[in-house]
């Protein structure tokens, strides 16, 4: 089987992934794409297109020119620069590694949320200029306080888990899983518009789809509360800048702590929320650890491992009955793309 791994120019490939690949009798291919044309160099007969760290060649024209491919690989968790849409129809599997950040996504979020309503980066600005004024802003307890949690997948289930020592109430919105994976987790499921307007602390946690898109919008910050805050380390787009602005300015909700931003590094939007004296923020960091990008790289293979096995993929995008190839994902002797 071939593989086709692409990565971006500033991005290290560990020195173990090709031997290990090689060892297992597949052919590997390790190159930067900068262009669509590129991927097609690399990868026009490869079985498995290993995307390493989001690069943006992927594109949904370039894929029935993969004639051979029966899934693309995202070493990383969300899949919004993959046209999965498009990959599922042609009958590939699109599958990303999500177990890498199931971890460090949560410590942060939690980390956001306690830095808000501790008003840590406040008071810590207000030191570094000279100031002491622990009443102003004052702090405020999280006990007590209602979370709500807008998806409720491996990451929204890790805050769910964190926050329980706090004596909150926890809500959650996801309309995917069944709702017995909700009370194991300590949250009660709801529908949005209730979530919206019952939590004072916000905290979004969906992948990137057409669907999901500015999910968070001027309507729904209108059903927040005034002294509720909105959390982001999911993905910048879920939310609408330009609403979130009007919000935070207008003093329609308290303020937001964001690890994510509609444009990375920050447009000129950005940069106004982020100036913000009520804004916490961070540089997408939240899935950021020492050993993150050896994780990344190690699902990666293990997902490739479990492809030439036979196995369905651990972390697919889309649920098996929507896939062509199912679960015994596989390519004929002839080398070309086999639906099953």
């Amino acid at each position: 089987m071939k593989v086709a791994l692409i990565h971006k120019d500033d991005q290290r490939v560990f020195d173990w992934i090709q031997p290990e690949l090689e060892a297992a009798g597949h052919s590997v291919v390790v190159r930067a794409a900068q262009s669509s044309e590129e991927v097609l160099d690399i990868a026009r007969d490869a079985e498995v297109v290993w995307d390493m760290g989001g690069v943006q060649t992927i594109t949904a024209a370039i894929l029935p020119e993969l004639s051979k491919c029966g899934a693309i690989i995202r070493g990383g968790s969300g899949t919004d620069n993959i046209p999965v849409r498009e990959a599922t129809e042609l009958g590939i599997v699109v599958a990303n590694t999500p177990d890498a950040t199931a971890v460090a996504v949560p410590e942060h979020t939690a980390a956001l949320i306690l830095s808000f309503t501790r008003r840590v980066p406040m008071h810590d600005r207000g030191m570094a200029a000279g100031s002491w004024t622990p009443e102003e802003p004052l702090p405020i307890l999280l006990k007590g306080k209602t979370v709500g949690l807008v998806g409720f997948g491996r990451i929204g289930r890790g805050v769910a888990d964190r926050l329980r020592g706090f004596e909150v109430e926890l809500l959650a919105y996801d309309p995917f899983p069944a709702g017995g994976d909700f009370a194991q987790h300590g949250a009660r499921r709801c529908e949005l518009a209730e979530l919206l307007g019952a939590a004072d602390v916000v905290s979004l946690h969906t992948p990137l789809t057409d669907d999901t898109r500015h999910l968070i919008g001027a309507a729904e910050l209108a059903r927040m509360k005034e002294t509720a805050v909105l959390v982001n380390t999911s993905r910048g787009p879920v939310v609408d800048s330009q609403a979130l602005l009007v919000a935070l300015e207008s003093g329609q909700i308290a303020g937001a702590a964001l690890d994510v931003f509609e444009s990375e590094p920050p447009d000129e939007l950005a940069k106004r929320i982020v100036a913000l004296p009520n804004v916490v923020a961070t540089p997408h960091t939240g899935g950021h650890s020492p050993n993150m990008l050896d994780t990344f790289c190690r699902l990666s293979v293990d997902t490739i491992h479990d492809l030439a096995a036979g196995r369905w993929p651990r972390s697919p995008t889309v649920r098996r009955s929507w896939s062509r190839t199912a679960s015994n994902w596989k390519t004929s002797k002839g080398g070309s793309r086999h639906p099953v």
